[in-house]
């Protein structure tokens, strides 16, 4: 009996892993709900804040003797939004870019500097066909953390804590 017991959780164990999620969560009057990415044995589009920080910390670690590297980038989260209005966009790509700035005033095109990088941001749609802003653009408001960190709050912190 035992072994039936455990044959029929395994059996329904693995039928959950091969279920498929919505992934379509952007359309007009779609609530997201990630909770049904963890019912079914999936991994998530978030992360806990423990798996983060190690996550972070690892990065961290690997560029603590080096003061001019990129900890993290800010984006302007009232651009974000206004630039995800549009619901045909179904996943957003960040690209790794040197600030343009950057690109007119250095000699040497091979750094690695925060102040030289930043991210720019395009969203695409189910056919993965890029999709700009109303104005046909895509998004850069990134600044980069050392250079401009928040100094106060929780986001202080180069990890996330409550």
């Amino acid at each position: 009996m035992f072994l039936i017991i455990v044959a029929v959780l395994a059996i329904y164990a693995c039928n959950k892993k091969n279920a498929t999620v919505d992934t379509n969560l952007n359309k007009p009057g779609k609530t997201p709900d990630f909770r049904s990415y963890a019912l079914m044995g999936l991994d998530s589009p978030f992360l806990l804040p423990d798996t983060a920080n190690v996550m972070i910390q690892s990065y961290l670690n690997s560029i603590e003797n080096e003061p001019n590297q990129l900890k993290s980038l800010i984006v302007d989260a009232n651009a974000l939004r206004y630039y995800l209005q549009n619901t045909d966009i179904t996943s957003v790509k960040l690209m790794f870019a040197h600030k343009k700035s950057y690109i007119q005033q250095a000699t040497n095109l091979d750094d690695m500097d925060y102040r030289a990088l930043t991210i720019v941001i395009a969203g695409f749609d189910e056919d993965n066909n890029y999709i700009y802003s109303p104005q046909g653009a895509v998004m850069d408001f990134c600044v980069p953390c050392p250079l401009d960190c928040p100094t106060n709050g929780t986001a202080s912190n180069d990890i996330l804590i409550d």
